[in-house]
């Protein structure tokens, strides 16, 4: 009676890590490149040619997009990297989550400092955007998902599950 399905796709801003190493190999082969210019060309040519080709893989292969859809009681994630790979995260039932509740909601205090609950982030992590966490209880553990739904994606939640979620 209440299937409904939504599907939330958005790109996730690249970790720091993933920065620093776009720009030093970016770094280090201009400098190899001038290596080969000034000094000598057989010396520089092979590690520049590397460093080139790791810039390379780093700017157009570290790509990634989450996807959360919706359906009849069930939250699916995905990850989608470089607009090719998927790969199904995780897969929840909502008769299992506790709560959906924005970040920095005083009812998420508990599973904040429980030391034994596992954290996952699915989000952009970008700065000015409403996240929020479910609370989801599997088998004896606790995990919190981080993850960026819009008010429609809510909305289908709220259907059916509107006890769970709060705004």
């Amino acid at each position: 009676m209440y299937d409904f399905q939504n599907t939330v796709l958005l790109t996730a801003r690249p970790e720091k890590s993933t920065i620093v190493i776009r720009y030093l190999t970016l770094l280090l082969a201009a400098a190899g490149l001038l290596g080969c210019i000034w000094v000598n060309p057989l010396i520089f040519a092979l590690p520049a040619v590397l460093l080139i080709v790791l810039w390379w893989w780093t700017w157009f292969h570290t790509n990634i997009e989450y996807e959360y859809t919706y359906f009849d009681g069930g939250i699916d994630f995905d990850r989608i990297r470089d607009k090719r790979k998927r790969k199904n995260m995780i897969s929840i039932h909502m008769d299992q989550v506790e709560q959906i509740a924005p970040v920095g909601d005083g009812s998420l205090r508990s599973a904040h400092q429980d030391t034994n609950v596992k954290f996952m982030d699915y989000s952009s992590r970008k700065q000015g955007r409403k996240f929020y966490e479910i609370i989801w209880k599997d088998s004896g553990d606790t995990i919190c998902i981080r993850f960026e739904p819009n008010e429609k994606f809510l909305d289908s939640i709220s259907i059916k599950y509107g006890r769970k979620v709060k705004r």
